[in-house]
This record gives C-alpha cells, structure tokens and sequence, in this order.
C-alpha cells in the first residue's frame, strides 16, 4: 500500500509538472508598454534639513557642542512656531577622523566627528526670508530646502492611476495597428524614479560657514521680499504587460 501510494503521488506531480510547462507565461502573445503621467501643483511646504557638525579630539567635548547647537535650533524652532510633528531630529554619528598624506594613507589620529540631522517643516512660505535668515544664523551648519506639497501622496495616487491609464491606452492603440485588441493585464510595475524621487521644484543648499550674507548665496530664481517657489510636479511611469489576443469582427 505504501507503495502504490507513492507511486500516486509521482505521477500526480508529473502531471502538475507537464500541465505548468504546456503554458508558461511567455508562450502567450502579449504587449509590453509603459505609461507616463505628470501633474503639477503649487507647493504649501518648505522642507528644511540641517547638518550639524563638530570635531575635537575630546568626544565628550565634541558631543557638548553639538549638543549647544542642537539646543540653539530646537529654540528657534519653537520660536518660529514650527509645529512639534513637523520637527524631527534624526541621526547622530561620531566617527573617528584621520590625517591622510597626498596618496590617501591614513596617519595619524585627526579626532572625533559628531555629526547629527534635523528636518523641519516651514508651512507658511511667505516666510522664507525669516527662516532662512535665522537658520543661518542660530549655529554653525549646512542647511538645504527643497519644496513639498501637503497632497504629495493623494497626488502621487492620481498620477499613478493616470499612467496606468495611458499604459492601456497605448497597449489598445499599438493593438490595433497589427489587427489585435490588448486584452486582460499579466503584470503592472511601477519602477522607482532616479534617486527614489517622485519629481518636485527648486531646491538650494547654504552653508553659513562659508558667507557671511545669507541673501548673497540665494539662488536666482528666488528674488529678495518676493519669493515665488514656481509649481512642482509629481511625475510617475507605470510599466504594463497585456494578452495580446486576435481582434473578433
């Protein structure tokens, strides 16, 4: 009985085995495409991140001072009225620093580097001139904007939908052409954009160890007193394969 059991079981999966190879997915005709949908908006939302960084060849010291400057940008974040779920402070690395010759060989021991992160969110735009002026100007750092959209994921959605949709308006379209209709979907993907990026409008980066006029480094696209970020555009591409099957008159 164990036996013919066995035997049972080999065959049943000979038969699955037989039955999987007979169609396999490239043996159905088919048309691959891709679809690309862009839809702008007007930016609400400043994004700020702040780099901090000291060095001293004492750790404990080196964490004190980045620890007064951290404390000097969490103060003139409450001072500017940044909501708290809009403030974030992210990493903090100490690394051990080296000096190196002309050939990159590490020598002797440099010191310690603290460096650590915050994100904050600046949702009045008229103020941009305040904040940067202040960022600037409460500590030693390296601070860089970029503009965002409250709806970024509600518009990242509709242009998703949007690229699906041409997708299956150029698969329907390319059909034609060759007598053929695009039929029912075998597989959607939506590869991720360069960077991870969804698109988005200008963005700058200061550092206020190396000006001594904040309004010197603006870009210039961003006039003084009349600040006007522009739209920014959220761009998705959807690839799409469909069943190609022979047209029915």
């Amino acid at each position: 009985m164990r036996t013919k059991t066995s035997m049972l079981l080999i065959v049943a999966l000979s038969v699955a085995t037989v039955c999987w190879a007979a169609t396999p997915e490239n043996d159905i005709p088919q048309i691959s495409v891709s679809g690309t949908a862009v839809t702008q908006t007007v930016p609400d939302v400043i994004q700020w991140s702040i780099t901090i960084t000291d060095e001293n060849k004492d750790l404990q010291e080196a964490k004190r001072n980045s620890d007064a400057k951290m404390a000097a940008i969490l103060t003139l974040a409450r001072e500017l009225g940044v909501r708290p779920e809009d403030l974030q402070t992210g990493y903090l690395n100490a690394n051990r620093e080296y000096n190196q010759d002309e050939r990159g060989r590490r020598l002797d021991f440099k010191g310690f580097s603290v460096r650590r992160g915050v994100t904050l969110k600046q949702r009045d735009l008229k103020r941009f001139d305040e904040y940067l002026t202040k960022l600037v100007s409460s500590a030693e750092m390296e601070v860089s904007f970029s503009f965002d959209s409250s709806r970024m994921t509600d518009l990242r959605w509709e242009t998703r939908l949007k690229a699906l949709k041409a997708a299956k308006e150029k698969a329907e379209a390319m059909a034609k052409v060759v007598d053929a209709t695009a039929g029912k979907v075998i597989r959607i993907e939506e590869p991720l954009p360069p960077e991870g990026r969804y698109g988005g409008g200008a963005y700058g980066s200061f550092a206020n160890t190396s000006f001594a006029d904040p309004q010197a480094a603006r870009p210039a696209d961003v006039a003084q007193g009349t600040f006007a970020p522009g739209a920014i555009e959220v761009k998705v591409t959807v690839n799409a394969i469909f069943e190609l099957e022979s047209r029915r008159d």
